[in-house]
C-alpha cells in the first residue's frame, strides 16, 4: 500500500499521515523497494544439515526394524556407516521428525503352543456356563 502511494507521487508527510508510520519507516520501506524490488524480508541462510535425506531414511529404517534401538547405539552405527560423529540428540531429533518418539513398545506375552492349547481348553470348558455361575 505504501509503495502504491509512492508510485502515485504522494509526499512523505501525506504517506506518513495516511498509514501512521514515522518518516524514517517510510523512507526505509521505499529504499528497500528500490534496492530489491520487494519489501519482504530476505531469506536467511540455514545451518547445514548433518544428515542427508538418504541417511535419515537409513536411520529410520533401523528403528522400524527394531523399535527398541536406542539413539546412542544408532549414533555409533552412524559413525561406521556415514563416517560422521554426531550427538545422540541429533539422531533423536531425526527420529522425532519422522514420528518416532521415545516411547518403549509394549512387550507381548510369550505364550507357548502348549499354553495355547491349555488356555483354549479352559475357555471352551467355561464358555457355556450360565450368568449365575459368574455372579459370585
Amino acid at each position: 500500500m505504501l509503495i502504491s502511494h509512492w508510485k502515485n507521487g504522494k509526499s512523505v508527510s501525506c504517506k506518513e499521515q495516511i498509514l501512521k508510520f514515522s518518516k524514517s519507516t517510510v523512507f526505509n520501506i521505499v529504499r528497500r523497494f528500490k534496492k530489491a524490488n520487494s519489501v519482504g524480508n530476505k531469506r536467511r541462510s540455514e545451518r547445514p544439515r548433518k544428515f542427508s535425506e538418504r541417511e535419515e531414511r537409513r536411520i529410520v529404517r533401523q528403528v522400524h526394524i527394531n523399535p527398541r534401538t536406542r539413539a546412542v547405539k544408532l549414533t555409533l552405527k552412524c559413525k561406521c556407516w556415514f563416517r560422521k560423529s554426531v550427538n545422540p540428540e541429533t539422531v533423536g531429533n531425526v527420529l522425532r521428525k519422522h514420528k518416532y518418539h521415545g516411547r518403549v513398545p509394549q512387550r507381548k506375552p510369550c505364550i507357548s503352543k502348549a499354553n495355547r492349547k491349555v488356555r483354549l481348553a479352559f475357555a471352551k470348558m467355561y464358555v457355556k456356563q450360565p450368568t449365575e455361575f459368574w455372579e459370585i
